[in-house]
């Protein structure tokens, strides 16, 4: 009788740690959310170490809410001279008939005047204009803000742009410090309406909130400091004043952080909530309740123990669609698509799902495809050697073309291949 309201009293404790973990902290405001932004510096230096450009914009982190951050997002624009500069390789420059430069571009993270700490590109989509950094160390200088995909309904409500404005380094007010949470700007406005861009599809907050330049990739909070989207740019008009200014929707960074498996924490408290982690972690508290109770009843159980080839996805998850190896290092092999979540193919096996041996030809973050929405999606993810259709087309890096069941595709290798496949019958 003891062990049973042991057994009785842990499974209690345990769900309500579940639900406290999932409450959302309702005194965050926006002030607060200066917290999480940084400033972002693209430098190009030569061999000697001397600086002969750069460019900055601020950028804010992401991640699970408790743990030190180590990847921020910030707009593409923010670090394109680092990108097209080698993205952090020497390259030799022409600078005339006689002359070149051999240099290399850096990403620094600036958290007050004097301390900062280098980041790299992981994943950018430069139409939507967003990009992804990473932090070679988890820092403690700043916080992860929460994210919130904005709805109609938001149309007309109060919003908050966070960043370091150009015009707030002027050397008129002569600043005593700089690139500080207390350097900060933090400037209003409203949402004017949510628009998705003809041609591209890419989603955007038009907004009456000033976005000066220095502002770009810093975040668009409501009045909880929850990230709504990514202040972009403004347009004006000379001829009728007017001004409206962009920001990126916080949607566009959600699908790339999704397909590169990076943890971040939507409005709602559900902390790292990349759908294939949340999935693994109901399995996991189902399993300890499981194991509770039987434990409690003490009773010997008869039942033949299930391998993990005989689960099946949790109800809903399962797209119908198949990634079937029809040739090379995984032929025969079969994987599911999710509903949620992305398929990565690649030979490193901490970021990839679908994992090559050491075959030439193949990186280590080859290619991505994932469902949504009742299509299918496949992405370059700038691999060495390539994708390629059936036909021989290339894809184009980091631009996700819609695919179907029936299509076929290779890594690198017309040997490296795979068919897309419908769900076999029952």
């Amino acid at each position: 009788m003891k062990q049973k309201w042991i057994a009785r009293i842990g499974i209690f404790f345990l769900l309500v740690c579940l639900v406290c973990s999932g409450c959302a902290r309702n005194d965050f405001t926006y002030l607060d959310a200066k917290n999480g932004v940084a400033r972002v510096y693209c430098i190009l230096r030569t061999e000697d170490g001397s600086a002969i450009s750069g460019s900055s914009g601020s950028g804010f982190f992401i991640g699970e809410n408790g743990k030190d951050p180590e990847y921020l997002i910030t707009n593409y624009h923010v670090v394109e001279d680092y990108i097209a500069a080698g993205a952090g390789e020497w390259v030799t420059v022409a600078v005339d008939e006689d002359t070149a430069l051999t240099l290399k571009a850096y990403v620094e993270v600036y958290f007050d005047a004097e301390t900062f700490t280098p980041a790299n590109v992981v994943s950018y989509n430069e139409t939507a204009d967003v990009a992804v950094l990473r932090l070679n160390t988890p820092t403690d200088q700043r916080v992860a803000l929460t994210l919130l995909e904005p709805t109609e309904e938001m149309v007309g409500t109060q919003v908050y742009g966070i960043g370091f404005p150009g015009l707030s380094d002027n050397s008129i007010m002569d600043a005593a410090s700089s690139n500080g949470i207390q350097d900060m700007t933090v400037t209003s406005g409203t949402i004017g309406r949510l628009l998705t861009s003809s041609g591209s599809g890419v989603r955007r907050i038009q907004t009456d909130m000033v976005i000066q330049h220095g502002n770009s990739g810093g975040p668009m909070v409501n009045s909880q400091g929850q990230v709504l989207g990514i202040n972009s740019w403004g347009v004006s008009d000379s001829d009728t004043q007017e001004q409206n200014y962009y920001a990126c929707n916080i949607a566009e960074a959600i699908l790339l952080l999704q397909q590169n498996n990076i943890p971040y924490t939507l409005a709602s408290g559900a902390a790292a909530v990349n759908p294939l982690v949340m999935a693994a972690a109901g399995v996991v508290v189902i399993l300890l309740i499981i194991v509770v109770f039987l434990l409690a009843k003490r009773k010997p159980s008869s039942r033949k123990p299930v391998s993990s080839s005989d689960i099946p996805a949790p109800t809903g998850e399962d797209s119908g669609y198949r990634l079937q190896g029809v040739s090379g290092a995984l032929s025969g092999q079969r994987y599911m698509i999710r509903k949620s979540g992305s398929l990565m193919l690649g030979r490193n096996p901490e970021l990839c799902n679908v994992i090559f041996p050491n075959v030439p030809g193949v990186s280590g973050k080859h290619c991505t495809i994932w469902y949504d929405h009742g299509k299918l999606y496949l992405q370059d993810l700038n691999s060495t050697h390539g994708t390629f259709l059936t036909s021989g087309a290339k894809l184009i890096a980091n631009q996700a073309v819609e695919v179907h069941a029936g299509d076929s595709f290779y890594l690198g290798s017309p040997q490296e291949r795979f068919l897309i496949a419908e769900k076999r019958g029952n």
